[in-house]
């Protein structure tokens, strides 16, 4: 019988040391963050629209948002691959292409089907169950929190189109590339040099403080956790990014649901 505990170390140890995983890592969200603060910024300080945008606007606004989101996504990709790259790059290509040795050491490899459904929707599940007891305790404590959904629903009232363009990047490109840096990258590399529980809580700490929404701190943190846990558990970034895949359609979906007058 396989032993599940946190001290058991992870079978697929990655080839790039606790340092460099440091390093990567503080390269990576020291810009990110100071891009978030200002973007954060700038729209606090902008005037709420009430009158909607035109259609030919917004859907100019949607696109070049879609665009530069998913190109800020995607900066989560560059450390992973670069220091992933970097450890193949003697190796010969009649015998293995660098790449994929590259993308198998961040994760990417066959999980195991039974085992990984079973963890996502007991994850799913528990995680939605989280979602649901944070927002009672808000309304049963009327504490003055605004998260990023509710500000995508006052985004929604005036630039719909824009709003589908954010939801879009959430839901198909940010489950990739947060994956390959946050659970293929930064998880694997702190278990070189600590034991798997706690690389599994820095890694979902950095996880929720990148986001920037200080309203879903503690939710995004349980998130984190759920996702580093199931690629921990499973040895395959796959689960991770179709948990994460679900999670952000599943608040995607509701949020679109809302914009129509189906929920309220």
């Amino acid at each position: 019988m396989e032993d599940s505990s946190f001290s058991q170390p992870p079978t697929d140890t990655v080839p790039w040391t606790f340092q460099q995983t440091l390093s990567g890592a503080a390269l990576t969200l020291v810009p990110w963050l100071f891009v978030v603060f200002v973007l954060n910024n700038l729209g606090s300080k902008q005037p709420t629209s009430t009158t909607p945008l035109s259609p030919r606007i917004d859907l100019i606004t949607a696109i070049v948002d879609f665009v530069l989101s998913a190109l800020i996504e995607a900066a989560f990709l560059i450390a992973p691959l670069y220091v992933a790259n970097r450890f193949y790059q003697a190796v010969k290509r009649d015998f293995k292409p660098r790449g994929k040795l590259a993308l198998q050491a961040l994760g990417f490899r066959k999980a195991n089907i039974g085992q990984t459904s079973g963890w996502v929707i007991v994850l799913m599940v528990a995680i939605y169950g989280v979602n649901i007891l944070y927002q009672y305790l808000i309304a049963t404590l009327h504490l003055n929190i605004q998260t990023n959904d509710q500000v995508l629903l006052a985004q929604s009232k005036y630039a719909p189109l824009s709003t589908y363009a954010s939801l879009l990047v959430a839901t198909f490109v940010a489950p990739i590339c947060e994956e390959v840096f946050f659970r293929g990258f930064v998880l694997m590399g702190l278990s070189r040099g600590m034991p798997p529980g706690w690389a599994i809580l820095i890694s979902s700490l950095l996880f929720a403080i990148a986001h920037g929404d200080p309203g879903s701190f503690a939710v995004l943190f349980i998130i984190g956790l759920a996702l580093a846990f199931l690629r921990w558990r499973t040895r395959s970034l796959w689960p991770s990014i179709l948990l994460h895949t679900l999670n952000n359609g599943l608040g995607a979906l509701l949020i679109v649901l809302s914009m129509w007058g189906v929920i309220h």
